[in-house]
């Protein structure tokens, strides 16, 4: 028989887990390290999410629609910026059907942008 935790159990190892003291050093132990891979991932971030703008100001996409884009955009790099190769395709295409359905996206515009992400060239017609 499984022994699950309760709502008590969870809290009393959080409450021991996180202790300020510790998590405070532990956090000024590494701020340095964690301040220049923060820099460079913002960085890599802007790039992504400034490539997606202008390809949608491009199409003339406006409006709150935007944002979905963007979010599509930055949860495939999040991925892409891990692995590569066929895991970034399948990847690419579990969201560009994602984002399709639940949100009404335009399937060749997530794909653009996927391509773009995934570094591969745009098909010719």
């Amino acid at each position: 028989m499984p022994l699950y935790k309760s709502a008590l159990d969870m809290y009393a190892k959080y409450e021991k887990k996180y202790n300020p003291t510790v998590v405070g050093t532990r956090f000024g132990d590494v701020k340095e390290v964690a301040l220049i891979r923060a820099q460079a991932g913002l960085g890599q971030v802007d790039t992504i999410r400034s490539m997606v703008r202008d390809y949608l100001d491009a199409k003339g996409v406006t409006g709150g629609i935007r944002a979905t884009y963007l979010a599509f955009a930055t949860m495939l790099w999040r991925h892409v910026s891990r692995q590569g190769g066929a895991a970034s395709d399948k990847y690419a295409q579990g969201l560009i059907a994602y984002f399709k359905i639940a949100h009404g996206l335009d399937e060749a515009y997530l794909t653009d942008i996927a391509n773009s992400i995934i570094m591969k060239p745009a098909p010719t017609p």
